[in-house]
């Protein structure tokens, strides 16, 4: 398999935190994805869009138990 964005073959399976978007926060999931090692770039396989849309759904009807483990703040720069 080559990379499709720098055409490497250095692409192995790593655990990685997917971040999902919920509203204005973020949750991250732990998830094995194949990843470039040389640009990040991340694939996905059916099973792991099946996860991420099972946590979607759970998470618009708030059926999903999540740890807050930081803040995020905006300052406005003048």
């Amino acid at each position: 398999m080559k990379c499709v964005i720098c055409r490497s073959t250095d692409i192995a399976t790593k655990t990685v935190d997917e971040q999902i978007r919920c509203g204005q926060d973020i949750v991250l999931v732990r998830m094995n994805l194949k990843v470039c090692s040389a640009c990040g770039e991340r694939y996905y396989d059916k099973d792991a869009m099946k996860k991420i849309e099972q946590i979607r759904s759970r998470l618009a009807v708030k059926q999903l138990e999540v740890k807050e483990i930081g803040k995020v703040f905006r300052a406005h720069a003048a």
